[in-house]
């Protein structure tokens, strides 16, 4: 017996859409939060398109079923009531600057830690001396990338280790 391709689909779909939305919406409260250690901001960049991808579907296969859910004066108010708060919100606290952070990333990285240390509020000699403080082998000639890779901590490792103790 062959099995049903509706209930095959559905317990595929369903617990993927389950696990998009549940691990989107924690990496969003994460982002929220400012917690944007390890794959926070690519987990719920990719997931949240998975999930979207998957409410298509969603939508596609039952939009008889929505357009009679539109009917509805509450569904339409509430409808329109979430669209336009998403506009509104998205309105005030997006951004139109065109700043690049992996330009200016890289340029960090490629800066001497003389260079760099006044981002972090340090003086160029503090910066060398936190690192060294560190177990970290450093000079104010050399580049974070050169050290962080020396170091095995890369230079966004060496980065966040100035800006923690330069209290940036």
């Amino acid at each position: 017996m062959s099995p049903n391709p509706r209930a095959l689909t559905r317990d595929i779909v369903t617990p993927v859409t389950v696990v998009a939305f549940v691990v989107s919406t924690v990496t969003g409260v994460m982002l929220l939060a400012h917690w944007n250690a390890g794959l926070v901001r690519f987990s719920h960049e990719w997931l949240s398109v998975v999930f979207s991808a998957v409410a298509a579907w969603h939508l596609f296969r039952n939009w008889k079923a929505f357009k009679q859910y539109l009917k509805r004066n509450a569904a339409l108010v509430a409808f329109g009531v979430s669209l336009v708060a998403s506009v509104v919100i998205t309105g005030m606290t997006g951004t139109t600057s065109s700043a690049n952070p992996g330009l200016i990333f890289r340029a960090l990285s490629n800066a001497t830690v003389d260079a760099a240390a006044p981002a972090f509020g340090l003086a160029p000699g503090d910066a060398v001396a936190m690192l060294k403080a560190a177990n970290i082998e450093a000079s104010g000639g050399e580049t974070l990338q050169a050290i962080g890779t020396r170091a095995g901590v890369g230079p966004a490792g060496i980065a966040s280790l100035l800006a923690a103790k330069g209290g940036r």
